[in-house]
């Protein structure tokens, strides 16, 4: 039983988000980022669902920048894209877009030690990992990709 236990107490927390106000949690989340960089991943698409126009300008966009907190952000090269890297220098982020070859429906946010996924499948939900291994692993990959996105 002990083993068992202690196998379980390893284990990495995990939440789900399947609400507006679950997946303002996770966002606030990344406010107080130690590293004061959060690594996006994917569809911005996802990302607009996720979070009201409303909530990101108002309130999460101008938060993140007064904590100094710095995006680095790789979408598809959709209009959507385009329009978040035409105010990336007033936002303190940088916007890079993927290659045409990578396909991307969902999402992932790296934060310390933390990612989240956004997919749509079909329901909107964020699936929240926190596991400093699997966050080191993705940030690895995250500027592996970044080093070969389109500026």
């Amino acid at each position: 039983m002990r083993a068992l236990l202690k196998n379980i107490a390893s284990l990495p927390d995990v939440e789900i988000a399947q609400t507006p106000e679950d997946f303002k949690v996770i966002a606030e989340r990344t406010l107080t980022s130690r590293e004061k960089v959060i690594y996006y991943l994917g569809s911005v698409e996802v990302l607009m669902q996720a979070y009201e126009r409303a909530y990101d300008q108002g309130y999460y966009i101008p938060a993140r920048m007064e904590l100094g907190v710095f995006v680095k952000m790789m979408a598809p090269d959709t209009e959507v894209m385009r329009t978040y890297q035409a105010t990336d220098s007033r936002e303190v982020r940088e916007t890079r877009g993927l290659p045409d070859d990578v396909v991307m429906d969902y999402s992932v946010m790296i934060h310390d030690d933390t990612v989240v996924f956004f997919l749509q499948d079909p329901k909107l939900y964020g699936l929240s990992i926190k596991s400093p291994a699997l966050a080191e692993t993705m940030k690895a990959m995250f500027n592996d990709m970044w080093r070969n996105a389109k500026k």
